[in-house]
C-alpha cells in the first residue's frame, strides 16, 4: 500500500509540474517515501526535528536549518525560536494561481490520504494585511503532543506558492 501511496504521489506531482509549462517551475521529490517521511517529521516534532536539521542560518529571532530530508528537494528548511517552538516548512512557487490551486488540490488530497482517517480536516482563507490571500487546510490529531500539518496556496500581490507546514497554530502566520 506505501508503494502504491508513494506511485501515486510522484505521479500526481510529476503530472502536477507539467502544468506549470516550465522547467524553472516544476517540484522535484526529494525522498523515496514521502508518506513515510512525512509521518517521520511529524514524529521528530517534540526533539524540534532535532533529527532532520542541517546546516543552520541564526537570524535575530529564529535560526533557520536546511532540512535533511526533504519533501520537496531544496525547498524545505526547520524554523527553531528561542522560546523552543520549531517547525518544518517546505515551499514550492508557481508561475501563477491557477498552476498553484491544481498543487494545492493535490498536496491536500495526498495529506488526506497519508495522514488517514485518526487526523481531520478544515479549509479555511488565508489573509494577510486584512487581504485574501489564498486558502489553507489545516490537518490536526487529537493525539497528545501531535503539531498541526497544514497545506497553504498563497496568492498575494502577484506571488503564488504553495507551502506544507507542520508545526504549532500560533506560527502559520508567519507563512
Amino acid at each position: 500500500m506505501t508503494i502504491r501511496k508513494t506511485a501515486n504521489f510522484a505521479a500526481v506531482m510529476l503530472g502536477v509540474s507539467l502544468a506549470g509549462c516550465s522547467f524553472q517551475d516544476t517540484l522535484s521529490l526529494g525522498v523515496e517515501d514521502p508518506c513515510a517521511s512525512l509521518k517521520g517529521i511529524i514524529a521528530d516534532y517534540p526533539s524540534g526535528f532535532e533529527q532532520y536539521r542541517g546546516g543552520a542560518n541564526s537570524l535575530r529571532s529564529v535560526t533557520v536549518y536546511n532540512a535533511k530530508e526533504q519533501l520537496i528537494r531544496g525547498d524545505c528548511e526547520i524554523w527553531s525560536w528561542a522560546n523552543d517552538d520549531s517547525a518544518y516548512v517546505c515551499s514550492g512557487n508557481t508561475p501563477n494561481d491557477e498552476v498553484a490551486t491544481t498543487r494545492y488540490n493535490t498536496a491536500v488530497n495526498w495529506m488526506g490520504q497519508c495522514l488517514g482517517d485518526s487526523w481531520t480536516s478544515q479549509e479555511g482563507e488565508r489573509t494577510r494585511d486584512g487581504e485574501n490571500a489564498g486558502m489553507m487546510t489545516r490537518f490536526s490529531s487529537s493525539e497528545k503532543g501531535t503539531p498541526n500539518v497544514s497545506v497553504h496556496r498563497v496568492a498575494f500581490r502577484g506571488d503564488s506558492a504553495v507551502y506544507v507546514y507542520v508545526g504549532t497554530p500560533s506560527r502559520l502566520a508567519e507563512l
